[in-house]
């Protein structure tokens, strides 16, 4: 194994290998062993920590997974000649991840309405919280695979136990060289979750915070349709395809394309026929109303130990109204409610290859425009609305073993009691939320990482002081402290 503290001229090497044969270091989106094993490069040469990608970490993933140690493939070669079609990978493609977790809710789980029935009336402890088992890694020289199976513990917010998909993705990919400063990479993917193949920490599959508690404050949060898309709990099927073209000197700029088409899928545990959980949980509710197209643009220009991105994305979506006093919720011929994404976003990073220092800071806005079928006939539901997220958060690690992160996120938007309820929280049904967290962690391997956060909201669902509140708790009642762990082999 190398560690990062390998000469930058080395990563350019190897940069340049990516670039004449399609090759490039490292892991993947959450620096799985596997592919490690397969590159024989330390994770450290592909993340600033898990799931945070350098730009040869992006590179990577870019290729579809595929990267291969070259001295391993060039002796498969010689022992078997170039005829040979397909070179079976000799390492385990499999790796297993643990995460457990423990929680306190200031107010208690009683200040976000009792709706988790297995939760304990506070400090919650989920141990295993989750066991992933990953086949990742090349399948052919052009094919590569990130499947991401899931078990979650009982009373999780991904259905209260059993197995699921996760973001998982199947690739298709090939690099094309066009004289010495110009590289285009193309692919294929099918996958289950918007913007799992995205490169960067902006979009709603990987941004911070990274990982958190089922019994969380965040998870009541009303969020954008396609930040509620993401994960185990909401079965998706997609097939799309990108394009990423590296030029200039040095391959200093790249621009990238991505577009997808999602569809309802059948799932394997929380919604069997597909759909998404409503605001307050209440089970399959939702179904998209034929398919949903995904696109995404993002610029990238690196210098020196820095790199920069923008980008913007866009999800249109139609589902089928979830009044549950609509005698036609949920299927065809009943109203159908429309949300459409629109996403700007940014990173800039700063690596320090020779002290193994690195900063990231990233910021995201994400406004939804709703039209509701049902008009105010039905919940009472107003017709239409908008809905905003920005977050904004940094990251730095010192010395890849300790770590300090935080930030600010603010959720805003139209009132609407018969999508957000007026019952529990605001009498208005407003979503307007905002906290602050910060968050310690400590890797003493790679493998392992051990993080402190504590959230503090200014705001939560429109309730401010307990009086703005129907059920008397403050937005200080769903302060969060966690404690958070994972091991992945």
């Amino acid at each position: 194994m190398i560690s990062r503290s390998m000469g930058f001229k080395k990563k350019k090497l190897i940069v340049a290998l990516a670039a004449v044969g399609g090759m490039a270091l490292s892991s993947s989106a959450w620096a799985l062993p596997s592919f490690a094993r397969q590159t024989g490069w330390s994770c450290a040469a592909c993340h600033t920590s898990y799931p945070q990608l350098t730009p040869m970490g992006r590179m990577f993933k870019l290729l579809g997974f595929t990267t291969t140690n070259l001295q391993r493939q060039q002796k498969l070669q010689a022992k078997f000649g170039n005829s040979v079609g397909v070179l079976i990978s000799r390492v385990s493609q499999f790796s297993i991840f643990l995460q457990a977790s423990a929680t306190n809710v200031a107010g208690g789980q009683a200040a976000l309405g009792g709706g988790n029935t297995n939760a304990s009336p506070n400090n919650n402890i989920q141990f295993p919280q989750q066991v992933s088992l990953f086949y990742a890694g090349e399948v052919t020289p052009h094919i590569g695979s990130f499947l991401h199976l899931t078990y979650s513990g009982g009373g999780s917010s991904t259905g209260g136990g059993g197995f699921s998909f996760d973001d998982s993705s199947i690739v298709w990919t090939h690099p094309w060289k066009f004289g010495t400063n110009n590289l285009l990479v193309t692919g294929v993917d099918v996958n289950n979750t918007p913007t799992a193949m995205d490169l960067w920490n902006t979009t709603p599959d990987w941004q911070a915070p990274f990982f958190m508690s089922d019994y969380s404050s965040s998870g009541a949060v009303p969020l954008p349709f396609i930040e509620n898309s993401a994960g185990a709990g909401y079965p998706l099927a997609g097939v799309g395809t990108y394009a990423a073209d590296i030029f200039g000197p040095n391959k200093a700029n790249w621009l990238y394309a991505d577009a997808d088409v999602y569809t309802n899928a059948q799932g394997t545990q929380t919604n069997p026929v597909g759909g998404f959980a409503s605001v307050f949980g209440n089970g399959p509710t939702g179904r998209l109303s034929g398919a949903a197209p995904y696109v995404r643009l993002a610029y990238q220009h690196d210098w020196g130990n820095w790199n920069w991105e923008v980008g913007t994305y866009g999800m249109w979506s139609s589902v089928y109204d979830n009044s549950v006093d609509n005698n036609l919720y949920n299927k065809a011929g009943g109203p159908i409610d429309t949300f459409d994404d629109y996403d700007l976003d940014t990173q800039l990073q700063w690596l320090n290859i020779n002290d193994n220092n690195n900063l990231t800071v990233r910021a995201s806005w994400v406004n939804e425009q709703q039209q509701f079928g049902a008009g105010s006939t039905i919940s009472p539901k107003n017709s239409s609305g908008n809905l905003n997220y920005l977050n904004l958060n940094a990251t730095y690690w010192y010395h890849d073993h300790y770590g300090i992160q935080g930030g600010y996120r603010n959720v805003w938007g139209s009132a609407n009691p018969g999508l957000y309820g007026a019952n529990f929280y605001s009498r208005s049904g407003s979503p307007d939320t905002s906290n602050e967290w910060i968050e310690a962690s400590y890797l003493p391997w790679w493998n392992t990482r051990f993080s402190l956060r504590y959230v503090v909201y200014n705001k939560f669902r429109g309730i401010g002081a307990p009086s703005s509140s129907v059920s008397g708790y403050g937005a200080s009642s769903y302060n969060t402290l966690e404690l958070l762990a994972w091991i992945a082999y």
